[in-house]
């Protein structure tokens, strides 16, 4: 019997019988409903603080991950691609496809990408001791510092605990707005009919209803 890991990649990579279908709308919908969840949570209190995005944002880099994948199977009708299939099953993570074939190495969506896998890293791996700077954040998360992204107290000699950083409604909100950059470029190159792929981003937008 495979390990679970090769039979998951095996399943990207090889013909098997049965049947599928896009799963990255179900991803969508509920990342959706947990922000909606967190504006209204962080509007009772000081219009940031938030539990959800500790949910939210590994949903958020799933989805995108299963866009990619029924986007290079050729699900939407162009540019079906079977090497990146192959990277999708071996790969560590998805930065690299993403950058080389939709946004450009070295772009801003691309830094911005590659942070929010971090952070993602951060929460389903979490290294929640202490991280050995008067803020409590990591250093390689003081990206998210330097923007203003984290449930700080603003004092530069002490914060809240690292985890409780992330509490945070505004780097929630930056996480939908990386993922709808990707998911444009990517809908754009794959849909054979033109029109519809903006009917299909709308989706990846419509976080911005419950945070007006």
């Amino acid at each position: 019997m495979p390990s679970d890991r090769k039979d998951r990649k095996e399943r990207l990579t090889e013909s098997k019988s049965g049947a599928w279908a896009s799963s990255s709308q179900d991803y969508l919908l509920l990342a959706n409903d947990l922000f909606e969840q967190s504006f209204a949570h962080a509007k009772r209190f000081d219009g940031n603080v938030s539990p959800y995005p500790i949910a939210g944002i590994p949903l958020l880099v799933s989805t995108l991950r299963a866009l990619l994948i029924e986007a290079n199977s050729g699900m939407f009708g162009v540019d079906r691609d079977f090497g990146a299939m192959v990277r999708l099953a071996n790969d560590q993570n998805e930065t690299g496809l993403v950058s080389e074939k939709y946004i450009g190495i070295g772009s801003d969506t691309a830094n911005d990408l590659s942070l929010l896998y971090e952070v993602r890293n951060e929460i389903v791996h979490p290294a929640h001791t202490p991280a050995g700077t008067k803020h409590n954040t990591p250093l390689n998360m003081l990206p998210l510092r330097d923007r203003g992204l984290l449930q700080s107290s603003g004092k530069s000699d002490s914060d809240y605990t690292w985890i409780s950083q992330l509490h945070s409604h505004r780097l929630f909100r930056w996480s939908f707005v990386t993922v709808e950059r990707v998911a444009e470029a990517v809908l754009t190159r794959h849909y054979a009919m033109n029109g519809y792929e903006a009917s299909h981003l709308k989706c990846y937008g419509k976080y911005r209803e419950h945070d007006l």
